[in-house]
């Protein structure tokens, strides 16, 4: 996907620190969000997201498990 005309990176960094995310910039740049995200890499603008570990558990499983298990085989 070919970068918009006239979009230079520094406007794409602008834009991005003025809290734009990047699925609200791809329309007026022209590129997927994984090309702008390498560009904020290549000028290592400091990304203004949370690191999170992974995603959260989308199921509640038994948190005692461990203790169901012990319990049922009598120990």
């Amino acid at each position: 996907m070919p970068r918009n005309q006239g979009i230079t990176d520094e406007i794409i960094i602008k834009m991005y620190k003025s809290g734009m995310s990047f699925k609200e910039m791809i329309p007026t740049i022209g590129l997927s969000d994984r090309a702008i995200r390498n560009l904020m890499y290549k000028h290592e603008v400091e990304m203004n997201r949370e690191q999170t570990p992974g995603q959260p558990c989308k199921h509640k499983v038994n948190q005692d498990l461990r203790y169901g298990l012990t319990k049922w085989h009598g120990f």
